[in-house]
């Protein structure tokens, strides 16, 4: 069962690639005598991010460093310890990230993982900082909205964020539905079946913010982000036709459908999200 998790997303420890509006939510780490080091000769934030298998940025974050992010001979830099967990008997890697507030992505290409299905129990996994996404100003939208006075127009902002209609990127038989099977992995999207060299069609009008092969078992992937926070998520493509900052066309070929990844036979992972959360799509295809 096909597990796509879209949030965004550390995956590489230093940066979100998905989503500007996201920034580290940094859990609460007491400082220990032995969680410090003293800085030597010829280290600098990368080494010592290397050496300890931490973040550069999450150092940076509990040191307080500013830029020019400069460190010295004997300073103290205090070591925030990663979070590991013990893989138990029924784990799949979607229920760990969901238990832990990570996800599918970051955890795979944090820990090298060649293949998302296969984890052991006792396996040591690192997880990832997670996210938290910025809230804006609720009191001075409020206070504008009551100024203006229109319960219409309230309605209407609220209807059109929570609803969006797309186009079926390929049209073929749908191998796995959305939700939970009887594997017991939850399918984040569908899989559709197709023919060699059909051409996947963008869902809507958007920008593409991913464009590659770096996730294990997804094989070629594009991510596309639209209007209201909307993306969706195209994978086991065997050509891509699109690279990141792409702005696209609904209904404009962004790339040949395949079974590049884990996948057998010829089909498209199609993805619809809200934000960080998955919905049906086909509640959202027409």
């Amino acid at each position: 069962m096909k597990i796509i998790i879209l949030l965004i997303f550390f995956l590489y420890g230093c940066e979100s690639i998905f989503y500007d509006e996201f920034t580290i939510k940094y859990p609460k780490i007491e400082p220990k005598k032995t969680d410090f080091y003293k800085v030597k000769k010829g280290d600098n934030l990368y080494s010592i991010s290397k050496k300890f298998n931490i973040s550069i940025k999450k150092i940076i974050k509990h040191n307080g460093i500013k830029e020019p992010f400069k460190i010295y001979p004997n300073q103290r830099i205090f070591l925030p310890k990663n979070v590991y967990y013990r893989v138990k008997k029924g784990d799949t890697l979607y229920s760990i990230s969901r238990k832990l507030k990570s996800n599918v992505y970051s955890i795979s290409k944090l820990n090298k993982l060649k293949d998302i299905n296969q984890i052991k129990v006792g396996q040591r996994i690192l997880i990832p900082e997670y996210f938290e996404q910025k809230k804006n100003n609720p009191t001075l939208k409020k206070k504008t909205i009551q100024k203006k006075k229109k319960v219409v127009k309230v309605k209407s902002i609220s209807k059109s964020s929570n609803t969006q209609k797309f186009i079926w990127p390929v049209k073929g038989k749908i191998l796995i539905k959305y939700g939970s099977g009887d594997s017991g992995f939850f399918n984040d999207g569908i899989n559709i079946k197709s023919s060699s060299g059909i051409a996947v069609k963008a869902s809507n009008d958007g920008e593409i913010i991913y464009s590659g092969n770096e996730i294990p078992g997804y094989g070629n992937l594009i991510l596309i982000k639209h209007n209201k926070n909307w993306i969706t998520a195209y994978a086991h493509l065997e050509k891509i036709e699109k690279t990141k900052g792409d702005l696209v066309k609904r209904g404009q070929s962004i790339g040949i459908v395949g079974n590049t990844g884990n996948v057998k036979d010829i089909q498209l992972h199609f993805e619809i999200r809200k934000g960080k959360n998955a919905v049906n799509p086909l509640k959202h295809l027409s």
